[in-house]
């Protein structure tokens, strides 16, 4: 006969229950290592075990009553962490309990002839739980009684017949109540609290108490009724979403059909998409379904819970249902296809072009729209260079069809129309790229040029780039981080510091300074900036289980607030900063090396970054003044590129006017070569984060020696010889040279170059 449950006060844990907490905690979690709470709980609820069912009114409660074998930490923020520590004693009567049984366990193979006294594990004595929930409206068509109601009478018979014929002997294994929908628990002992509790595999309104049926229907509603409640968003008229509640099966975040019924999503997921949370409908398979699993404690930017098995998302990104590869799983009408390929460059991959910037607008925030209609930005730019051209996914389900995403829109066109007529042959231009463009030469045709900012785009989730930024920016010591223009209320924000940040990564995973837990369930590394207070600024990653690998959780100090605890608790050494000065070659000048000019590049991708009152003194009076007037007038990329192509023309297309040019460039350069000569802290060493190089910068006067106009990019060649093939603007060579340290020569003060 099965005691009789009291209501009032926990659940008394014997140490055989004890024991099989840890066994249980141990397997799941592992000794010694430090888990988020809610993985913890989701290891207990699967064996039908919740803190409400053993009488405590919270986690936190339950895991206090354990701390011989757990330890709780609760970290800023309100999360809370689950350490098991290993009991030698008890990792002895389970090596004891799971030893083979096969041969002779006793004397004459005697199963009853066992040592007496030995600690078994036991699983505890649970609790019916009854969810008191308000009755909700019906948002869709009712739903027939589930499985588990209709199911529900023969399973509370079968758990009667095993509670009257319980015996020790029974309790060797867990096979015969698995087999009736309950958890085996590795018992090896007889006592009567381990009956069965066929409670756990049913619904409590699938009970019914003698003085009154079960009701026919519970006020919960049903799983494809909160379906169609989350997926009520604003929608053109035009769209077929209008009626995807009824039409779509695939409607939920992680893909999965309503029939048969599947458990919700996570609590924290729902919230990610949905403006409005929506309660979690209770799991109703007959034969697995477990008491209600406990929510997540929720804390600002909490992560999601990890798989035991692998790490896994533990971030809650709005993207979840979204595609992940393009090419994959969009498909494009041809109309569309022609479109894009026409205003592209000759010498683009569309299809990967597609792919990364879809990666890169979901890393970093850009896309918009609903969860049906996302629109995403490309790298480049409409004709008049004032915003990127945006294309436009839309979510179908067609019977038949493998994508359930199509490309409807490029720029508010379908294909019909002549959005783009004025894209010339060259195609669209690009959108401007980091400092390091101007320090490396523009790649052949076919080959694309590397660009950090979207490699970092690729590696990890940032959120926005206003918001990781600002983050810093707040954390680190007070520094100018805007390019002249930017700033609050304008278009861009953070310039430098995105610029820098993407740098740093760049170094740090050339050379293999990205550290990784042994778990591999945290990375991180050193940013190179400092807090006021003079401590080294980490950056601090989580894994997300997707093709972004991972996602940037914050900046933090090592040790201090939780991200910092978690660094340390997660890493045997800190990371190590990058490293750019390798010899003396990377900081001064060599003595007496030639420096060799490339005048074509300076005059023709350089033109646009020399000083207008340099070339207007070397042009006037002849016939290429007009074409520098027309630069000037220039208002769009295309008519820029154009207007820079023809001075080009007309400087190397008249010899004596060519070499005049030449000569001022090369005074200026041989200027440049002694002052630093004299003082090697004129020279600027920096980063080309593009090719993974070191280059130095000098101060370039073409106008008036006592002023510096822009910076010559010195590269040292195998030879020893320099070539200086590049000039690049004040502003950006204050980036270039703020990767490798804040100190700056008097010709790049920020006061004076930023302003």
């Amino acid at each position: 006969m099965a005691k009789r449950h009291i209501d009032d006060g926990p659940v008394a844990l014997t140490d055989a229950n004890r024991l099989y907490l840890y066994k249980l905690l141990g397997e799941a979690l592992g000794i010694g290592r430090q888990t988020f709470l809610p993985r913890a709980l989701k290891a207990l609820a699967a064996e039908g075990i919740t803190p409400e069912n053993l009488g405590h009114p919270d986690a936190q409660a339950l895991f206090s009553t354990l701390s011989d074998f757990c330890q709780l930490t609760a970290f800023k923020g309100g999360r809370f962490y689950v350490t098991i520590t290993r009991r030698e004693d008890w990792d002895q009567a389970l090596a004891a309990t799971e030893a083979p049984r096969q041969g002779s366990p006793g004397k004459g193979g005697k199963p009853w002839k066992r040592k007496k006294g030995a600690l078994k594990p036991s699983r505890p004595k649970t609790r019916q739980v009854e969810a008191k929930k308000e009755p909700e409206p019906e948002v869709g068509p009712k739903q027939p009684k589930d499985t588990a109601e209709v199911n529900a009478p023969e399973v509370e018979d079968t758990a009667e017949a095993q509670a009257e014929k319980a015996e020790p002997v029974a309790a060797e294994t867990g096979e015969e109540a698995r087999a009736e929908g309950q958890p085996a628990a590795p018992s090896d002992t007889g006592d009567t609290d381990q009956t069965p509790e066929p409670a756990q595999a049913a619904k409590p309104e699938a009970q019914p108490e003698p003085s009154s049926p079960a009701p026919a229907s519970s006020g919960i509603p049903s799983i494809l009724e909160q379906i169609a409640a989350q997926t009520r968003v604003p929608q053109a008229a035009s769209e077929p979403e209008a009626n995807s509640a009824a039409t779509e099966p695939v409607v939920t975040h992680t893909g999965a059909p309503v029939p048969p019924p599947s458990p919700a999503p996570e609590p924290r997921d729902v919230a990610a998409l949905q403006p409005v949370a929506t309660p979690a409908p209770a799991a109703s398979t007959p034969a697995t379904a477990a008491a209600p699993a406990p929510k997540p404690i929720a804390s600002p930017g909490a992560a999601a819970v990890a798989p035991v098995t692998a790490p896994k998302a533990v971030t809650s990104s709005p993207h979840v249902d979204l595609p992940r590869s393009f090419s994959d799983d969009v498909s494009i009408k041809p109309a569309l296809l022609g479109l894009l390929t026409s205003i592209l460059p000759f010498d683009a991959d569309l299809m990967a072009v597609l792919d990364e910037d879809w990666r890169v607008a979901r890393a970093t925030g850009t896309t918009a729209g609903s969860r049906n209609l996302v629109t995403f930005p490309l790298r480049y730019l409409q004709e008049d260079g004032s915003e990127p051209v945006r294309v436009t996914i839309r979510r179908t389900a067609r019977p038949g069809d493998a994508r359930r995403w199509h490309l409807t829109l490029v720029d508010g066109d379908d294909g019909t129309g002549q959005a783009h007529e004025a894209a010339g042959i060259e195609g669209l231009p690009e959108a401007e790229g980091g400092y390091w463009c101007d320090l490396s030469p523009r790649p052949a045709a076919g080959t694309e040029r590397p660009d950090p900012i979207r490699d970092l785009a690729q590696l990890m989730e940032i959120g926005t780039w206003d918001q990781a930024l600002g983050t810093l920016a707040t954390a680190a010591a007070p520094e100018r981080w805007n390019y002249p223009g930017e700033g609050v209320g304008k278009a861009s924000r953070y310039g430098i510091l995105r610029e820098y940040l993407s740098a740093t990564l760049a170094r740090v995973r050339a050379e293999d300074r990205l550290a990784t837990s042994a778990d591999t369930s945290l990375a991180a590394f050193d940013t190179g900036l400092m807090t006021p207070m003079d401590e080294e600024l980490y950056a601090v990653l989580s894994p997300t289980g997707t093709d972004i690998p991972w996602h940037l959780d914050g900046f933090a100090t090592a040790g201090a607030g939780e991200l910092g605890s978690r660094l340390v608790a997660s890493l045997s050494e800190l990371p190590a900063r990058a490293t750019y000065l390798a010899s003396v070659d990377d900081v001064a000048l060599r003595d007496g090396a030639l420096t060799v000019a490339d005048y074509r590049s300076l005059l023709g991708d350089g033109l646009a970054r020399l000083p207008q009152g340099f070339l207007s003194a070397q042009l006037d009076g002849t016939d290429a003044a007009h074409e520098l007037d027309g630069l000037s007038r220039a208002t769009t990329p295309q008519g820029r590129r154009d207007a820079l192509r023809r001075l080009s023309r007309a400087i190397t297309g008249e010899p004596g006017r060519y070499r005049r040019i030449c000569r001022a460039i090369d005074d200026a350069i041989d200027l440049a070569q002694r002052r630093a000569r004299q003082s090697y802290r004129l020279v600027a060493p920096a980063y080309d984060a593009a090719r993974d190089r070191m280059v130095l910068l000098l101060p370039l006067a073409l106008v008036d020696d006592a002023r510096t106009d822009c910076a010559l990019v010195l590269e040292l060649m195998p030879s020893g010889a320099y070539q200086a093939a590049r000039v690049t603007t004040l502003a950006h060579a204050y980036a270039a040279a703020r990767v490798v340290s804040r100190e700056m020569p008097g010709w790049l003060s920020p006061e004076d170059v930023l302003a």
